[in-house]
């Protein structure tokens, strides 16, 4: 039984639809008002109402009140911009995070939660059932600091980038499977429908003999993708001990790995370091570096061109 199969075996519970109703309205006006985001606040707790839960949506009545209206509006433009191109996925992932940082009791999880109800097609729920069933497939993947840790201090530790990779990760997983098309045909499977059915393959381990054919391959280069970006944090952290184009040059070089990494763009992301590597200005702000006995561009490439060229 692979994924799919497993996917369609479970009723769409009725309460997701209704929220996905709510979820495109609010993304027609651009903005949410109390009630709406209550309304979908309430369903990402519908499996487990506890008077924690209770509280929580008690509470945030009364903190946000009419301000939750300028907050949605906020992170709605700035998904809509990214939608047509006019924005990058850092900007994205900051309005992410900073939606979080101002909104009281959302976090990840649920603002991943509100984008899957605006535009399930593009965006998937990260859940700890989700990143546990990853795991269990043999994807490296990144786990979710507990919700009673500060919120600074979580965000300090997964953000709205860190939500990206993920989705990113559910929406290269939807495109090895077909399922059948409400307008007929067949169509890949949304972000939101993988998560749906890691959720359940997660919450039904050991009570179904699942065999899945996710592949081994997509494993391989989300682990490649990760392992450059940790060498690459490392020489960036030694740019900003720098001078003015020093820093540039680091900020730069981990923007755009950031951007091949969120697009799991690995024959990009090579290409890119292996320019710098070669280049004269890449040899240059390596020269900074290594007399300063911090890693650099050029001192690291043979460590990234065997991580690239590592057989699956």
């Amino acid at each position: 039984m692979d994924l799919p199969s497993f996917f369609i075996s479970f009723n769409y519970p009725v309460s997701l639809e209704i929220s996905e109703w709510v979820g495109a309205k609010i993304y027609q006006k651009s903005f949410a008002d109390p009630l709406e985001f209550l309304c979908i606040m309430a369903n990402k707790f519908y499996t487990s109402i506890s008077s924690r839960s209770d509280n929580i949506l008690e509470s945030f009545i009364l903190e946000e009140r009419k301000s939750i209206e300028e907050k949605t509006r906020n992170l709605i433009l700035a998904v809509k911009r990214w939608e047509v191109g006019k924005s990058s996925d850092d900007e994205l992932a900051e309005a992410i995070t900073e939606f979080c940082r101002k909104t009281y009791a959302v976090r990840l999880p649920m603002a991943s939660f509100f984008l899957r109800m605006l535009i399930p097609e593009k965006f998937g729920t990260v859940d700890f059932r989700c990143i546990n069933a990853l795991r269990s497939l043999g994807f490296e993947i990144k786990d979710l600091p507990p919700e009673t840790m500060d919120k600074d201090e979580y965000l300090e530790r997964y953000n709205g980038f860190d939500y990206l990779q993920y989705n990113e990760l559910l929406t290269e997983i939807g495109r090895h499977y077909q399922i059948s098309s409400k307008l007929g045909g067949t169509r890949h499977m949304f972000p939101s429908e993988v998560d749906m059915a890691l959720y359940q393959y997660d919450k039904m381990a050991g009570k179904l003999p699942v065999s899945t054919s996710i592949t081994e391959e997509t494993s391989s280069k989300t682990n490649k993708i990760q392992r450059i970006m940790e060498t690459v944090e490392k020489i960036v952290e030694g740019t900003r001990t720098g001078p003015a184009w020093v820093k540039k040059a680091g900020e730069s070089l981990l923007r755009s790995m950031k951007n091949y990494a969120a697009n799991n763009d690995l024959d990009s992301m090579f290409k890119y370091y292996a320019r710098l590597a070669e280049g004269k200005k890449g040899k240059r702000i390596a020269r900074w570096l290594e007399e300063r006995k911090f890693p650099s561009i050029e001192s690291e490439y043979e460590k990234i061109k065997s991580i690239y060229y590592e057989k699956s």
